[in-house]
């Protein structure tokens, strides 16, 4: 059984962001698929689920993503096995 530590001053000052990424771990289509479907399973103000998520795991997604939106972190986009772009709707409550 896994030790689970929740004491908060540990799951601030322990958290890393993770900076290499092994280029041949690849995580499945249904595999993002089954991870994105328990994550909308949170609850969210109102019940309104007002957000969106949109999976970049292809090279075209990766030039695009270059060009638009991340003109930095390089490395980390290019052998990540998925990018997660989240996106929240702010005027879902009307």
């Amino acid at each position: 059984m896994a030790i689970i530590n929740n004491d908060f001053h540990d799951v601030l000052t322990e958290r890393h962001s993770v900076r290499r990424f092994d280029p041949s771990v690849k995580i499945s289509r249904e595999e993002m698929t089954e991870m994105l479907k328990e994550t909308i399973t949170a609850p969210s103000a109102c019940n309104l689920q007002a957000w969106r998520f949109v999976v970049v795991d292809t090279d075209k997604g990766r030039e695009k993503l270059h060009k638009y939106f991340m003109k930095f972190n390089f490395p980390q986009i290019d052998k990540s096995s998925a990018i997660v772009l989240f996106f929240g709707n702010t005027l879902a409550f009307k």
